[in-house]
């Protein structure tokens, strides 16, 4: 996705246009300017209305914003740890509990330490740690909307079995994003993508399969046994509503991205240029769980109230 909209009558698909999968989909505005030469003006005069305002304002506000929610959720989760240690009854959930979403955030904040360094001045460690960072990041989002599910159905526990086979289970469903991204471009262009494949490859179909079960199945089903509870009261409770509130538009976006690349939603300039934004935007919105979760929980224990209570 980016300057030319694949498919459309009236403009020129650009092979080599940005493919803005998210936030954190992007290369330099050097390579996109590349794509507008005069050696190209014959193949993308078409395309000269569309231009894509997304990628300027991504590498002047992605690296400041990844580095600021790193920093908050580093003192976020350690004030957590802290109290955890200082008030070990305050937690109606159990201290494990806490502790491993406390590990899913400080996880996502290291992550985007690389992320905003590989934005900056260009990914410099090679496929491998790319592919690395991608699955730790996918992993932690994923393993968090698995423990907030099993805490929301009751089945917590202290049990390090318990834990171990969610986070296990959480970084195999992660490995579908680590294949379909990958490293892209060449010199301080090079970035780390979120996609590096086709939308419609199995890995990034998989990867999309995998967000929407976790990030917009999951809350919905358990939405609606809250109702079918008549427990009207509860149902917007909780640490983990907070999680899936920042998430869901990113899941949201991803499937309506899957429809416009593959045709069946109307596609046009207007379109393309808004909708980066938006699926930028809400994937920065998903991100901010990194930095507010932990201040939830510390808030709702030293108020007295249940940290993260039933859903």
């Amino acid at each position: 996705m980016g300057n030319c909209v694949p498919g459309s009558p009236d403009i020129v698909a650009n092979g080599t246009s940005l493919n803005l999968l998210d936030l954190f989909n992007s290369s330099s505005n050097e390579d996109y300017a590349d794509n507008l030469t005069d050696s190209n003006d014959e193949d993308f005069a078409a395309a000269e209305p569309c231009h894509n305002h997304y990628c300027p304002f991504f590498h002047r506000a992605a690296p400041p914003y990844l580095m600021a929610t790193s920093a908050t959720s580093f003192v976020a989760t350690a004030a957590l740890l802290l109290a955890l240690s200082l008030r070990p009854r305050s937690w109606p959930r159990g201290r494990a509990f806490a502790a491993q979403l406390a590990a899913c955030c400080a996880l996502f904040a290291v992550t985007s330490l690389p992320t905003a360094a590989g934005v900056a001045w260009g990914w410099r460690a090679g496929e491998g740690p790319c592919r690395a960072v991608l699955l730790l990041r996918q992993g932690s989002v994923l393993a968090q909307g698995l423990l907030l599910g099993a805490g929301c159905c009751g089945l917590r526990g202290r049990g390090w079995c318990r834990a171990v086979v969610l986070w296990v289970t959480a970084m195999a469903m992660a490995v579908p994003a680590a294949l379909s991204g990958g490293v892209a471009g060449t010199g301080p262009s090079t970035q780390c993508l979120h996609r590096s494949v086709d939308v419609d490859s199995a890995a990034h179909l998989l990867h999309l399969a995998v967000c929407c079960c976790v990030l917009l199945l999951l809350p919905a089903a358990l939405l609606t046994a809250a109702a079918l509870r008549g427990v009207r009261g509860e149902m917007g409770s909780g640490v983990g509503w907070l999680f899936w509130v920042l998430w869901a538009p990113h899941g949201v976006a991803m499937v309506v991205e899957l429809l416009l690349e593959v045709g069946v939603l109307p596609t046009d300039c207007g379109v393309f240029e808004s909708f980066d934004f938006a699926l930028g935007l809400s994937a920065a919105l998903g991100g901010l769980h990194c930095c507010l979760v932990p201040l939830v929980l510390l808030l709702s224990a030293f108020c007295g109230h249940k940290g993260g209570g039933e859903c």
